[in-house]
């Protein structure tokens, strides 16, 4: 096939054919007449080359593919995947400013400005700059937009820094708290916790903040549940029951759990203790779970169901049976 033929059946320019000749990448016969004539073999070359500049390969790594037999396409497609990451996350920062200055609604310059230096100071690697710039923001040296507030204290990974700005962001009022509640929803389960953490921490006041919380009782990741279930305990919220008792059987915080289920009603602890019942007529349930669950038992008036911490004073574990020794001896139970 002649060029003009190659180039309408592949829909690569004859130009670019010829560049692919001069790089090495092709090399057609030629002809008597001095017509560059391609096989079959190189049109399905070209087809390939194609393919690999399709995937953002340069000329230079499809040059190193097609001659190299142990090249590794794996291993230039994950480099690249690195490459674009990298560019595509300056470039959601370059967007993140950008929008953040406009939340700021500088109306010219020198205001612009002193919206970009507060920036800088929530971006810095100094956690106590952007701890610093959360606590200006309340007290009206600073002024921070709230989407640029409420984006900074979700996406803060240093605990003394993240509790400034989420305690910033409660302090804003209800706005503010209602612009965290976005972030329950984010694919990132370390941005759901500090979003459960601002809207627990939030005023009762907030009329919404229950119902905000009760679908994370459900989420995927065990750190955002029980941080959910402890904020749902504390406001008497029974959706938080059955975490709670899972969080005393797996030990995930248990002693806040335990506290929390201590102080519900009869009807619901009398549920609470059903379910320890249960776990420790289970001949495979562990000695740290039979622990926790006595020590849980402590938290609450015993009566009703005091044989369930008598037969744990038996308890194999010699630190179980003293832990149910010494409730049993405490609550005056003989």
């Amino acid at each position: 096939m002649l060029i003009g033929e190659v180039s309408k059946l592949s829909g690569v320019s004859a130009r670019m054919l010829r560049h692919y000749e001069k790089l090495g990448l092709v090399e057609p016969k030629q002809s008597t007449a001095g017509y560059r004539e391609y096989s079959e073999g190189d049109v399905r070359r070209i087809f390939h080359i194609e393919g690999l500049r399709s995937l953002g390969l340069s000329l230079k790594q499809v040059g190193d593919a097609l001659e190299d037999p142990d090249f590794d396409p794996q291993a230039v497609i994950s480099e690249m995947i690195a490459e674009t990451s990298a560019r595509i996350s300056m470039e959601r920062e370059l967007l993140a400013r950008l929008k953040a200055v406009r939340h700021a609604q500088a109306s010219d310059w020198e205001s612009a400005l002193d919206a970009v230096q507060i920036l800088r100071r929530l971006r810095s690697g100094d956690p106590a700059q952007r701890q610093a710039v959360a606590y200006d923001s309340v007290s009206g040296k600073e002024a921070v937009a709230l989407e640029t507030l409420v984006e900074s204290a979700l996406g803060e990974s240093h605990l003394n820094a993240e509790g400034a700005l989420s305690w910033a962001v409660v302090q804003r009022g209800e706005e503010a708290v209602a612009l965290a509640a976005r972030g329950l929803r984010s694919r990132d389960a370390a941005v759901r916790l500090r979003a459960v953490r601002i809207v627990a921490s939030a005023p009762s006041a907030v009329a919404d903040r229950v119902e905000w919380l009760r679908p994370m009782i459900r989420d995927p990741d065990a750190l955002v549940r029980a941080e959910t279930a402890l904020a749902l305990g504390k406001s008497g919220d029974e959706s938080a029951v059955e975490q709670l008792v899972s969080m005393v059987l797996t030990g995930l915080r248990d002693v806040e759990a335990a506290e929390l289920l201590a102080g519900f009603g009869e009807p619901v602890q009398l549920d609470v203790f059903k379910k320890f019942a249960r776990t420790l007529d289970d001949e495979e349930t562990m000695s740290p779970t039979r622990g926790r669950i006595a020590q849980a038992l402590a938290e609450f008036n015993l009566a009703p169901v005091a044989f369930l911490v008598e037969q744990l004073v038996d308890d194999d574990n010699p630190t179980v049976a003293f832990t149910a020794a010494a409730i049993i001896k405490a609550k005056g139970l003989k």
